[in-house]
């Protein structure tokens, strides 16, 4: 077993992560894009761990790239990814602000469509975009049903937690008890919303195909679509240049994702988020260790 963090330093982490987040919360949303635009500028150009991920995720998923436009697009990424850290502080504690500033949406008829039936709807949001502005859109338009992960700081899953359930959002723990919850939901024609690109523990996933690389994916979405024959879709919030706002995109999932065969339902799924990604990789976090529990026999990608 790991070794424990005291209670007491757990509490300082909080609230010092709620002063900072209260800080960048306060900011004008021109001021924030601008502090962040700098930031992350700055960033890019250091030799971080964030930025020796991006490029080993690029080479692995867009090997077509020459190596300098797989830094430049790591670079753009990190940008974006320092944008999205200081955009959802502000929204986190003013969620009005971030929902006002949807200006178009891109592909939503045939989820309306499936709403008016009162068919259950599985959105797959991965990280891309602004996921925070999705989840006050899916939320105002339709109601959303959606898990939570506690961090461990309870100061900051407080404040996460009242920005997510500002516009009517029904959230449940991440244990059997919520999963059997999200199930009774959709069953009777919720919407509901999972971050599909997460790598889950060892007893929560299986290894599917992802820019045709093995990456330990989570089966619970797919188990869900399937039980609850979920009409499914893939969704994001692109950032805008500047401070124009977000545009929400709407995609219609690989119908596959519904196989009986979980192994087919996993390619599928994530072949759609491929497809979401492609539309502009720039928004999607290349830093996150996406190949970091690889097939039994192989190396992790990622060297000290």
């Amino acid at each position: 077993m790991g070794r424990k963090t005291h209670p007491r330093v757990q509490r300082v982490k909080g609230q010092a992560a709620i002063i900072a987040l209260r800080l960048l919360g306060s900011l004008p949303f021109a001021i924030n894009r601008a502090i962040a635009t700098a930031v992350g500028t700055l960033l890019a150009w250091l030799p971080t761990q964030a930025l020796k991920v991006s490029k080993t995720n690029l080479a692995l998923c867009y090997p077509t790239l020459s190596e300098s436009e797989q830094t430049r697009l790591a670079r753009q990424s990190l940008i974006e990814s320092v944008k999205n850290t200081f955009e959802i502080a502000l929204f986190w504690r003013h969620p009005e602000q971030g929902l006002k500033r949807v200006v178009a949406v891109d592909g939503e008829a045939p989820l309306r469509q499936a709403v008016r039936d009162g068919k259950p709807i599985m959105i797959l949001a991965p990280h891309l975009g602004c996921w925070e502005v999705l989840n006050f859109w899916l939320a105002t338009e339709f109601g959303l049903h959606a898990m939570f992960a506690p961090s461990g700081l309870p100061e900051v899953d407080n404040l996460v937690r009242s920005g997510r359930e500002h516009f009517g959002s029904t959230m449940y723990p991440t244990t059997a008890r919520g999963v059997a919850g999200l199930v009774r939901a959709m069953k009777k024609g919720a919407l509901t919303a999972i971050l599909p690109d997460q790598v889950p523990d060892r007893r929560s996933g299986r290894h599917a195909p992802f820019y045709g690389q093995q990456a330990y994916t989570g089966t619970l979405a797919c188990k869900l679509i399937r039980q609850t024959q979920a009409v499914t879709f893939m969704a994001w919030a692109r950032r805008l240049p500047g401070t124009q706002g977000y545009e929400i995109r709407v995609r219609p999932a690989d119908s596959a994702v519904a196989d009986d065969d979980l192994d087919i339902s996993l390619t599928a799924m994530n072949a759609s988020i491929e497809h979401l990604i492609d539309e502009s990789p720039s928004q999607y976090l290349w830093s996150y260790k996406r190949f970091r529990r690889p097939p039994a026999g192989v190396d992790t990608p990622y060297q000290a």
